[in-house]
């Protein structure tokens, strides 16, 4: 019968063992944190990456970096520690299983019935009520939402580093090759003027000035080069390369026709959509947990306990623990409330300045668009008429070369805005996505990424 009752005694404990009081919402948490971490944390060597070769385009880096990229790995893997301290917070009874055997010893020895057995937890750590355990799983709930939004804020991070890198190269690439045609036409001009400088036909002024021009357009066209090559280094490192690594850049900017489709729309539905922002109202939802949990802490808990003693006696009993600290206790609830009310704060203003930076976006989208139309449907055509208009001429024997060279190098130097320009809008296009948090869906799969996959 004692032998019976002790068994039972260990199954009831044992059974609460290996229980966990998970909150509503951890599976789905834990299904998106696994299959992202499946597709993102192979071996290096094992990860289907994108191919390099050929002309550099925006998506294709971008889906490179996000495999590579060690800050995107370091937040994937901070995401996957909170999914798992979910369960590790979860986990019941809190406390283990404390068995225990004491023996009377007497003039006569000892037998049976001087033997003591008892049971309970350890009494080194109460045995929390079930719903204080239940109480820090939903925070650690929480926190693993904001490690998963924080994760997608550095995924958009640094496709924003990208693009502004990678179209701020383009454009330099481009633009050191217009002003080095600039400083061809320059020298024949400068070889003409030379020329007739050395008959008398044109002043020294003259001739320096032209000469000063060309000087001036090689030198640009040095230092383009060198900040585009400076800028190939960077994004080398973003992916996750050796700096020095082959990169070829795309003849010209790429130019994309529209904005994010459903602006307006996008913006009232800010604060789910921007990362950043999910992050912040994530721990505003920890923080309001936290203060639930504290206010838990005033409840009593219960630690309970079994023993016999041989055949002679049995006993069975709990032991009430009650809490005394409470200055402690209503300590903890004000500094709870304190980083609630900081938290809110906090969501509150980030909100107001993702708004404006989105509205301050849309501003200069406008007015580069506006530029860009002018430029390219007014000046640049001009230019290009009038050095049409000017050449005809010249060959004609109608004007000399310096005017057909100062309408073609000015139609050299308005492509340059014109591929600047649309540089800028296209660094604002994606500054405008990020904000939006519509590069890509929440749970991160590309459009380009699942052929990788399958690849």
């Amino acid at each position: 019968m004692l032998f019976g009752a002790l068994c039972f005694i260990l199954l009831a404990f044992g059974s609460f063992f290996g229980c966990s009081l998970l909150p509503r919402g951890f599976q789905e948490q834990q299904d998106r944190s696994r299959e992202v971490a499946q597709r993102y944390l192979q071996p290096l060597s094992e990860r289907p990456l994108p191919s390099l070769d050929g002309e550099a385009d925006l998506e294709t880096l971008v889906r490179y970096a996000w495999r590579t990229n060690g800050t995107v790995q370091a937040a994937l893997h901070q995401w996957v520690a909170a999914v798992d301290r979910v369960r590790d917070q979860a986990g019941y009874p809190n406390t283990n299983l404390h068995l225990a055997l004491e023996a009377m010893f007497g003039d006569g020895g000892f037998g049976w019935n001087d033997l003591t057995w008892s049971i309970g937890n350890d009494p080194m750590t109460n045995l929390a009520l079930p719903f204080k355990v239940s109480g820090a799983a939903r925070v650690a709930l929480e926190e693993a939402r904001r490690a998963e939004a924080e994760f997608h804020a550095q995924r958009l991070a640094l496709r924003e580093q990208i693009a502004q890198r990678f179209f701020a190269w383009v454009s330099a690439n481009q633009r050191s090759k217009l002003a080095r045609e600039r400083a061809q036409w320059l020298q024949r001009v400068e070889e003409s003027a030379g020329a007739a400088f050395a008959a008398g036909g044109q002043t020294q002024a003259e001739l320096l000035e032209i000469t000063n021009a060309r000087i001036e357009a090689t030198n640009e066209s040095f230092n383009l080069s060198a900040e585009a090559e400076a800028l190939r280094r960077e994004l080398n490192g973003l992916l996750g390369r050796p700096p020095e690594a082959n990169l070829q850049p795309p003849a010209s900017v790429p130019s994309s026709s529209e904005w994010p489709p459903r602006v307006q729309e996008l913006r009232a539905r800010l604060r789910s959509l921007n990362p950043e922002l999910a992050a912040l109202n994530a721990e505003v939802a920890a923080r309001e947990q936290a203060l639930a949990l504290a206010r838990l802490q005033f409840l009593p808990d219960i630690n309970p306990m079994a023993a016999f003693t041989g055949s002679m006696s049995q006993a069975f009993g709990a032991a009430l623990v009650l809490p005394l600290t409470w200055r402690k206790l209503q300590a903890q609830v004000a500094v709870a409330k304190a980083l609630l009310a900081a938290s809110q704060s906090m969501l509150q203003q980030a909100e107001h300045d993702r708004q404006s930076e989105v509205a301050a976006t849309l501003v200069v989208l406008e007015n580069l668009d506006r530029e860009r139309q002018l430029w390219a449907g007014s000046l640049l055509p001009n230019w290009e008429l009038s050095s049409q208009s000017l050449k005809r001429a010249y060959e004609a024997g109608a004007q000399p070369l310096a005017a057909w060279a100062r309408a073609a190098t000015a139609r050299l130097e308005a492509e340059a805005v014109l591929t600047e320009l649309t540089a800028l809008r296209e660094q604002q296009l994606v500054r405008l996505a990020v904000l939006l948090g519509q590069d890509d869906e929440w749970l991160p799969v590309a459009k380009g990424e699942q052929e990788d996959v399958a690849r």
